[in-house]
């Protein structure tokens, strides 16, 4: 079951107000809605990283997808939650953990 998302979780989404550059070093990253069921939010991701030959790992809605090459700073490794919006609707948020 993904986390749900509070009305400050959602203000926070709005670059004005998101503080995480504070926090968190420099991370790409994108964000996104979806009206998919997690399941196949989860299924979608493993079968992206299967064709790009990245390994899954995953804990509840939290995955991270590793390349297996090894790049100057290592590994590309690819975050990505799965937040509940609402009953119908999940926010999916990507980011980059780790540049080739």
């Amino acid at each position: 079951m993904p986390a749900s998302l509070n009305a400050f979780d959602i203000i926070s989404f709005s670059r004005g107000f998101d503080l995480s550059g504070l926090f968190e070093k420099g991370t790409d990253g994108a964000r996104f809605v979806s009206g998919a069921h997690v399941s196949n939010i989860i299924s979608k991701l493993e079968e992206i990283a299967k064709v790009v030959s990245f390994s899954v790992r995953k804990k509840d809605c939290i995955m991270s997808l590793e390349g297996s090459r090894e790049g100057v700073k290592g590994p590309l490794t690819i975050a990505a939650e799965i937040f509940e919006l609402t009953p119908s609707l999940r926010v999916v948020e990507v980011k980059n953990e780790g540049i080739e």
